[in-house]
């Protein structure tokens, strides 16, 4: 993401609503990846997301320290070796990791159109407008992401 990119989406932001005049531009971050969980589980696989905002200070960034916090952890139905490659299963798995991800996204689509006051990690509170950011995963959970079959 440049900043290029920011600037200019910003822009469009205040112009196309002006109540959002002088409200912090906020990207976010989302990461994910395949986990598997075998301690008193039976093996069974999560996909935890993590999330970040994109305009965070590098000291912060850096120091690994409360610069991405936990999500969700999604859960991937398991099924027998047989219905492994039933295409109806395979839809049904993507179904369900989309609908998982848009119910736990959808409580940040209000501050995506309007401006909401937040508290910043100066004490001040700000307006700011949220915004999807780029998502950061391997290459099988790219293609999930994405649809691919």
């Amino acid at each position: 993401m440049s900043a290029n990119f920011a600037w200019n989406h910003a822009t469009k932001i205040s112009e196309d609503d002006p109540t959002a005049e002088g409200a912090m531009y906020t990207p976010l971050f989302f990461g994910s990846d395949k986990t598997t969980v075998s301690v008193a589980t039976g093996n069974v696989e999560y996909h935890p997301g993590y999330l970040s905002i994109g305009n965070i200070h590098n000291r912060m960034r850096r120091a690994h320290r409360n610069g991405v916090v936990p999500l969700v952890f999604l859960a991937i139905p398991k099924s027998e070796r047989k219905h492994d490659k039933d295409s109806e299963f395979r839809k049904f798995k993507r179904q369900l990791y989309h609908a998982s991800l848009a119910a736990v996204l959808s409580i940040l689509k209000p501050g995506m159109t309007t401006p909401v006051v937040r508290r910043c990690p100066d004490g001040h509170f700000r307006k700011a407008i949220y915004d999807l950011g780029p998502v950061i995963a391997d290459y099988p959970e790219q293609v999930m992401l994405a649809g691919i079959v």
